[in-house]
């Protein structure tokens, strides 16, 4: 015999040996009890008895006594009280015999009873009978349990009976084939296009070259096969072999009943369903391939071989582009930068760092400020083969200082001659604008100070009444904490003196405590209410003082910036000089998007103009990082069988 009924049990002989404890403790639990039971009744019935056998005592005792009485008739009053108490213990020596009586016949049936209880239990056989919860099914090489108990929830199995088997086992020979040859380079003689503009608005459709395309047919031409078929399907309870059901059956059940009785409980007939089932994976050989490898590990091993070339094929064709768009990429820059000049970072670093930090401020550059030039001995080469860009001392860099030819070698000179030949009138004319500046600034710095000044007045002035008002309401609230405080004390010393008589009771105080006017119970709303406002109120002051010194500030800078007379000469002759100066020395400010353009010039990265990023949907961005042979794993995972 093999099972067990209880968790606890180790099997199916100590089940037995629990079964027969259990019953014997319960039969003596119920044998003590009963006794219990009738020894605390005839306990409570003897005590009934000899309650009842003294108040007859007791009974009799008085009406001996009383009995004297009336041999003594001297006073009528007296032998009439005297029967009258007789005749009443009388009726009390009647109701303690009935008593008596009734307390013996209750302890008679009670000794009866416990003499009727019964005590000869005894267990003459015991003997096991087997229950069918599950049946289990071999298939092909594993195998599965099928619930009896209707505890388990039905499963569907489904498979397409094909229309057209031989032109499916063709056409997946035919993507085995394909799948098993991948060229280096695609052909586009049968190329067809794909809409996309669900995907992507910039991409409206995606060109598929010959692989790729003859990939695509073939796998809508076998999903074509597949939905032209009829299912056939079939529902039965299987139990999930990770389930709890199968836990309870791997420990509880057995197969080997050694000939004990099975009782069928359940009405569970799964014949016609098995049979189904069974034709349906006899079905399967409708996708048997000719090196009779079986249908599913031949789909399985599709599937798998698919997703790798596919996935293989997209990653390396994306790869090479690219690569193929990177090195494009390298020599257009290497084209874009043919018309400029460059210079090493390192040997003109104080020429550039001057010209980076030049504010072009006619103020201060007017007598000071000298050209900007480098020197051709600080020129650099591109090496091919490494790719950096060589100088004369033999330094290296990734990353030249750029000068366009024209502008160094046409529109600088050119701009110098003509700055030349009108140095005087220009500087008349810096003259006068500085003079206008100097006018309006002065106008804006009185016409803002009477603001700030008028501002800053009304703001000291509504301050000042705060604070007073808050001085009052701290001056108010401390007597206020006085008078509770000495009308407290005078209460306590009150309650100390005793009240005259008739002044004063439990419930009607006295003295001062009668004369005390009971507050209403509001002085801490009102408190709190006023602590907040004055927290608004400073919060309020905080806040403006803060919005004042912002304003403060920004003028300042307007009034900077306006005060700012730009230097014509020096910034119509190095301004592009001194943007890619500044450019350089801000690379890691910029966008993504930017620095791939930092390969032709920091100077075009800073401030070329970009073309708007690339629309794509959500649902692409998730495709394109789906990884075919993994999401084949989880499906072949899913769908793979467990032996229970």
């Amino acid at each position: 015999m093999g099972g067990k009924v209880f968790r606890e049990s180790a099997d199916i002989y100590q089940d037995q040996a629990k079964v027969l404890f259990d019953y014997y403790k319960s039969a003596a639990s119920r044998i003590v009890a009963e006794e219990t039971a009738c020894e605390q009744e005839r306990a409570d019935l003897e005590a009934k008895l000899k309650e009842a056998q003294d108040v007859r005592a007791q009974a009799e005792k008085k009406a001996e006594s009383l009995e004297k009485w009336t041999k003594f008739p001297l006073v009528i009053i007296g032998v009439f009280f005297a029967l009258k108490g007789k005749k009443q213990q009388l009726e009390i020596i009647e109701n303690a015999e009935r008593a008596m009586e009734s307390c013996r016949a209750g302890i008679a049936d009670v000794d009866t009873r416990f003499s009727n209880i019964r005590r000869d239990y005894s267990v003459d056989k015991i003997g096991v009978v087997y229950v069918p919860i599950a049946t289990r099914v071999p298939f092909g090489e594993k195998s599965f349990l099928i619930d009896h108990t209707e505890t388990v929830e039905n499963q569907s199995f489904e498979l397409p009976l094909l229309h057209q088997p031989e032109e499916f086992q063709q056409s997946m020979l035919g993507l085995q084939e394909t799948s098993e040859k991948m060229p280096v380079v695609e052909g586009n003689e049968a190329a067809e296009e794909v809409d996309t503009s669900d995907y992507s608005l910039s991409i409206q459709n995606v060109t598929l070259h010959d692989y790729v395309g003859n990939l695509d047919r073939q796998v809508r031409r076998i999903s074509y096969l597949l939905e032209d078929s009829d299912v056939a399907s079939v529902e039965i309870p299987i139990i999930d072999p990770t389930s709890e059901q199968a836990a309870f059956i791997k420990e509880h059940a057995t197969e080997e009943t050694d000939g004990k009785p099975v009782v069928e409980v359940f009405d569970a007939d799964f014949e016609e369903k098995l049979e189904k089932l069974t034709q349906i994976d006899n079905s399967t050989e409708q996708f048997a391939l000719a090196d009779n490898t079986s249908s599913v590990d031949y789909m399985k091993k599709m599937m798998t071989q698919l997703a790798d070339t596919v996935q293989f094929f997209t990653n390396a064709k994306n790869s090479g582009s690219s690569a193929l768009m990177s090195y494009a990429s390298g020599i257009m820059a290497l084209v874009l930068k043919a018309g400029y000049t460059q210079y090493s970072p390192t040997l003109e670093a104080e020429e550039i760092e001057r010209i980076r930090s030049a504010n072009f401020d006619y103020q201060s550059s007017v007598n000071e400020y000298t050209p900007f030039t480098l020197k051709k001995s600080s020129r650099v080469r591109y090496d091919l083969i490494s790719g950096s860009w060589l100088a004369e001392d033999g330094s290296r860099t990734a990353m030249p200082f750029g000068i366009h030819q024209v502008e160094e070698e046409v529109l600088q000179p050119v701009i110098e001659a003509l700055m030349a030949e009108n140095r005087v009138e220009r500087l008349r004319i810096y003259a006068n604008i500085e003079d206008q500046k100097r006018m309006y600034l002065d106008r804006w710095s009185s016409e803002i100070g009477n603001y700030f000044r008028d501002n800053r007045a009304a703001c000291d002035e509504l301050i000042n009444r705060m604070r007073e008002t808050y001085a009052d309401y701290a001056a108010a609230y401390s007597m206020y904490q006085s008078l509770q405080s000495t009308l407290s004390n005078l209460n306590h010393s009150g309650d100390a003196v005793p009240a005259a008589e008739g002044e004063g009771t439990e419930d009607q105080p006295h003295g001062l405590a009668a004369a005390e006017v009971k507050e209403m119970d509001s002085d801490a709303e009102m408190i709190a209410g006023f602590d907040q406002q004055a927290e608004e109120c400073n919060r309020q002051q905080e806040q403006f003082a803060d919005y004042m010194d912002r304003i403060q500030d920004s003028i300042n800078e307007m009034t900077e910036e306006f005060s700012h007379i730009e230097y014509y000469e020096a910034s119509l002759r190095d301004a592009v000089s001194h943007d890619t100066a500044v450019a350089m020395g801000e690379i890691h400010e910029l966008t993504p998007r930017q620095k791939s353009l930092l390969s032709v010039s920091p100077y075009l990265a800073a401030f070329g103009k970009i073309p708007p990023e690339p629309n794509a949907s959500d649902e692409l961005m998730e495709d394109v990082q789906i990884d075919l042979r993994e999401e084949v794993r989880q499906r072949l995972g899913e769908t793979e069988p467990v032996d229970a």
